[in-house]
């Protein structure tokens, strides 16, 4: 028996069966069932002379850099909104950290059976990154840019909202803004870093490579940062996320340097935490649950063999109490 003869049996086209067989998403389960269900009465074999079917299909959820045992990021809320719109649609998912991936990444996917990724917190440094490009599998990157058949990427808009941070600290008479970088090798932190760059020339200010702090999306680098931009006569710091914006609120605070009425302070992510500390810290929010919810329809996009794209996510300014009016201020002396 072939595949066209099931067709015909069951009134369906050969493509339907043919999805139904595979374990095609844009199939419903009832027609799943009645094709499987016929297919292995009458002895249907495939190529392989097994009845391959899958009721289930599979995508993985990949994550890099990120702390394990830390719940202040957006990797894992990130991971679990995918996840939720993916069961939705009959695909289960596993989540992994890069380090578990031991083969290439094509040979990854082969192995578990995955039909396609959803790939975040890759720098440039990543392991896997150079094969992507040419990967054979349907995969979708977060908060980085790469051109492939297989490949679509979604990221925020970080250049645009980042300068438009830096246009409110100035509305609020700052004009000696810091940066604390979170990683060199992160294309997000870079990006935001060259929003940074650019509100200062929209804003008619000076870029001053001592006002800039290269560390890690890690809270206690923010809080390393605070000794060094003590010494400094900043009156605004743009942090390249919530964590280092915490910590380096949490460490002016070891100081005797008081937020914001000393200096203002402003993060990116919007991290639950992140209205609930004091001051409540003024960020840009990314929409983690439409994020999610893209990143998914991306991904079905190209299991459909329709062309990649590239999504870019609208970041939203939330205005709180970590920014105020400039007060001048002298450099600690420490």
């Amino acid at each position: 028996m072939k595949i066209k003869d099931i067709a015909k049996e069951l009134h369906l086209s050969v493509s339907t069966v043919s999805k139904a067989l595979n374990g095609a998403f844009d199939v419903s389960k009832e027609t799943k069932q009645l094709v499987i269900a016929y297919a292995k009465t009458h002895g249907y074999k495939s190529r392989d002379e097994r009845l391959t079917v899958k009721t289930l299909r599979r995508l993985c959820f990949i994550y890099d850099n990120v702390n394990a045992t830390s719940q202040s990021n957006i990797i894992f809320p990130l991971g679990l909104s995918f996840s939720n719109y993916a069961r939705k649609h009959n695909f289960e998912v596993v989540q992994t950290p890069i380090k578990n991936i031991t083969t290439t990444y094509n040979d990854f996917m082969k192995l578990n059976n995955f039909d396609g990724a959803f790939i975040a917190g890759l720098n440039y440094k990543s392991k896997i990154l150079p094969e992507l490009k040419n990967t054979t599998y349907p995969t979708i990157l977060y908060d980085n840019v790469m051109l492939g058949d297989m490949i679509a990427t979604i990221h925020n808009e970080n250049i645009n909202t980042i300068a438009r941070l830096v246009e409110h600290l100035k509305e609020n008479n700052h004009s000696k803004i810091g940066f604390i970088h979170g990683d060199r090798n992160s294309f997000v932190s870079n990006e935001r870093f060259a929003g940074y760059i650019i509100g200062q020339v929209m804003n008619h200010m000076e870029y001053k490579p001592e006002y800039v702090y290269y560390g890690s999306f890690e809270e206690e680098s923010g809080f390393e940062a605070a000794a060094y931009f003590a010494k400094t006569d900043v009156t605004a710091i743009v942090c390249a996320s919530d964590l280092i914006a915490i910590g380096l609120i949490r460490g002016f605070e070891s100081l005797g340097i008081q937020v914001p009425t000393d200096i203002s302070v402003t993060g990116y992510d919007d991290l639950e935490i992140s209205k609930y500390i004091k001051p409540a810290l003024t960020t840009i929010k990314q929409d983690l649950d439409l994020i999610g919810e893209k990143a998914f329809m991306l991904l079905t996009s190209i299991l459909m063999n329709r062309s990649s794209q590239r999504v870019v996510i609208s970041g939203e300014i939330m205005y709180r109490d970590s920014v105020a009016p400039m007060h001048p201020r002298k450099k600690l002396e420490i």
